[in-house]
């Protein structure tokens, strides 16, 4: 893959720039969004067509499982990384049964982030 793109759909404003300025730091990676809600994140990844979401589950409008529940009825189905504070093995659970491919703890696990995004891109075409 030549250049990933990548949507943040997260509603904390320090948080994002934090995961902006850890992204910034891996070549080949495109930030092509940002949405603070989780009735614009639906909008905007159907507009933007991002490679990978990182997504937030507590969001105004509706939550990231509402996001991924909406994403399996659609044809195009980006990568989704859960990124969240509600590291509960439900939360868990659910978003991967929704679609999500990873899920992460902000707080234990937000450097696991950037491997996975390494990975992804290392990974052969499927």
């Amino acid at each position: 893959m030549a250049t990933m793109r990548i949507l943040i759909a997260d509603d904390s404003e320090i948080f994002v720039q934090r995961l902006k300025s850890s992204l910034a730091e891996v070549t080949g990676l495109e930030i092509v969004g940002h949405v603070d809600n989780g009735l614009d994140a639906t909008l905007e990844i159907r507009k933007a067509k991002p490679d990978v979401v990182i997504l937030d589950i507590h969001m105004p409008g509706a939550s990231g499982i509402d996001v991924l529940k909406g994403l399996k009825k659609d044809q195009f189905q980006p990568i989704v990384i859960v990124l969240s504070n509600y590291s509960d093995r439900q939360y868990r659970k659910k978003c991967l049964e929704s679609g999500a491919r990873f899920f992460f703890d902000k707080s234990a696990d937000f450097h696991e982030v950037v491997g996975a995004l390494r990975g992804l891109m290392d990974a052969p075409p499927a």
